[in-house]
């Protein structure tokens, strides 16, 4: 039997507290002892929850950290394959699109601050999000590579792909904490970006 619309919300709900009280706790853990030891045994106890819990809401510990991570990254190749506009619009496209996400919307800021300064603390984490953002990289110079008759990886298009690398990550940081700001550099970063692609 399906379950009432109010019974279904309320479990998604419940289960939606439980996922960021897991990430609560692993980004204090980290904040205070490091990636290390934030085991996913400490990270279930430091949330009030069984180990079982933990494991099922999330397939590894550094998926706490980087849940949607991948989805992202996978939209934005997709994006940046589209005929459509330049690489400038198609990174515009795909920032819309992501902010339209319902996991994304039901992350609360102070979440994602909390989150952030867990990644820039500790340097395991900062390499593992690093190692997520190569593959950025690569779509992004493969898109510029073909819209200037470039190889992938010539100078220009790997310039270009590291500066929007280091775009997005500034841009994540302060999304974190100021939407509005973060609004601001985003517009001026792709304004350089949009000056370097006509260069090429």
């Amino acid at each position: 039997m399906a379950l009432p619309d109010t019974d279904l919300n309320r479990r998604e709900r419940k289960a939606q507290r439980t996922r960021r009280e897991i990430v609560r706790a692993a980004c204090e853990l980290v904040l205070e002892e490091g990636y290390e030891r934030a085991t996913i045994a400490r990270i279930a106890e430091r949330a009030d929850l069984a180990t079982r819990t933990v494991t099922t809401r999330f397939a590894s510990k550094e998926a706490i950290f980087f849940d949607g991570l991948n989805e992202a990254l996978a939209r934005v190749e997709q994006a940046l394959e589209r005929p459509d506009g330049d690489v400038v619009d198609r990174l515009r496209g795909w920032i819309a699109e992501m902010s339209q996400l319902p996991a994304l919307k039901e992350d609360d800021a102070e979440l994602r601050a909390l989150r952030s300064r867990a990644i820039d603390h500790d340097p395991e984490l900062r390499a593992l999000f690093g190692q997520h953002f190569d593959r950025a990289h690569d779509a992004i110079a493969r898109a510029v590579a073909a819209t200037s008759g470039l190889a992938p990886g010539s100078a220009g298009p790997q310039m270009i792909a590291a500066a929007t690398v280091v775009m997005l990550r500034v841009v994540e940081r302060l999304a974190a904490e100021d939407d509005e700001q973060a609004s601001v550099e985003l517009e001026r970063g792709f304004e350089v970006l949009r000056g370097a692609l006509t260069a090429l």
